[in-house]
């Protein structure tokens, strides 16, 4: 779509505005407020100008306007300048990951907390996980004679668990010498390649390794768990969520189980993903602009960051914001985890 300046600049100024106040904009207060050097009259006909091409509308009977999902996209791709965050801002978001203790859950639980109060939107972070899953080590645990847990620790230090029928009684002792060897043969190994293993193992040991080839199969790299969502309080006290009839949709989206659908995350690393209103497959998530991106550390381990907010949002921040946490925890990975 091509626009005129005037109509270029007329259109941030309605979405600057509208994002400040969540009011309807009119012609008046767009003169008074920018000193603009011609008349309301003028600015009224640029704006329904801008209306005809679905960019702004008016809601109900109202002489302002604000901006639809195709204005918001225009914003976006065509006039929005990223803003860079100040360095104060910068260096206290570190202070804060360096008072923390270096565990990874840890740092997806406060990267939400830091999205959620800084932007007042949701937040959802994933704890860094490998794209293939790989084992660390295995663990059998006697739950009795004839069934033990299997407890498999991911590099990523995720922990899947699996009961094991057991066709003899065990001793702790005894599967602990089986655990002792399996460790030496799964450890680093991915699903594929601990099949790769089962032909050569007999008895106990060739059971756990298919049960934990399973486990890790069963482990979706593109899953958004596990998750930390931070600010849906924030988020919910936005004029957008005043009425009760869209806050249970948009509740029961978020919920962990709905989240792959809700916070669909780009493929590539660093590729900043931005759904607006309509643009959402998800109906609950219309009213929404979703911003999401993936970051990644030098040994593999990634995550997803997520900011989902009324499409009334500040971009050039939101943007801004999650750009920084993700160069920030890819910066964390690769100093700690390399």
């Amino acid at each position: 779509m091509t626009l005129t300046d005037r109509r270029k600049a007329l259109l941030r100024f309605i979405v600057d505005d509208y994002v400040t106040t969540a009011q309807p904009v009119g012609s008046s207060s767009l003169v008074e407020r920018y000193k603009l050097k011609v008349s309301s009259a003028t600015i009224r006909n640029e704006m329904a100008a801008l209306e005809d091409a679905g960019l702004i509308t008016h809601p109900h009977t109202s002489a302002g306007r604000v901006p639809t999902d195709a204005g918001y996209r225009f914003y976006i791709n065509e006039l929005m300048e990223e803003e860079d965050l100040a360095e104060e801002v910068r260096q206290t978001i570190r202070h804060q990951f360096h008072q923390a203790a270096r565990e990874l859950e840890e740092w997806a639980r406060l990267a939400a907390a830091i999205l959620a109060s800084r932007l007042h939107n949701a937040a959802v972070v994933t704890t860094p996980h490998s794209a293939e899953p790989r084992v660390r080590l295995v663990e059998l645990v006697s739950v009795h004679d004839y069934l033990a847990l299997l407890v498999v620790v991911l590099q990523e230090a995720r922990v899947l668990q699996q009961t094991l029928s057991l066709d003899r009684p065990f001793s702790q002792e005894e599967l602990n010498s089986v655990g002792k060897r399996l460790n030496e043969l799964m450890g680093g190994k991915s699903a594929v390649e601990l099949r790769e293993t089962i032909t050569r193992l007999t008895g106990l040991e060739q059971a756990t390794t298919t049960a934990a080839a399973g486990l890790l199969e069963a482990t979706d790299e593109l899953s958004l768990e596990p998750s930390y969502t931070e600010g849906m309080r924030d988020l919910l006290r936005q004029p957008e969520f005043a009425g009760g009839s869209s806050v249970l949709g948009l509740l029961e989206a978020m919920e962990d189980r709905n989240l792959p659908r809700s916070i669909a995350a780009p493929m590539t690393v660093g590729e900043m993903s931005i759904v607006i209103g309509g643009e959402h497959p998800v109906d609950e998530m219309q009213g929404c602009t979703v911003i999401t991106t993936r970051y990644r550390g030098p040994s593999g381990l990634r995550g997803v960051l997520s900011v989902v907010g009324p499409t009334r949002m500040e971009y050039p921040r939101n943007v801004a914001t999650v750009r920084y946490m993700a160069t920030l925890m890819e910066e964390l990975l690769g100093v700690y985890f390399a």
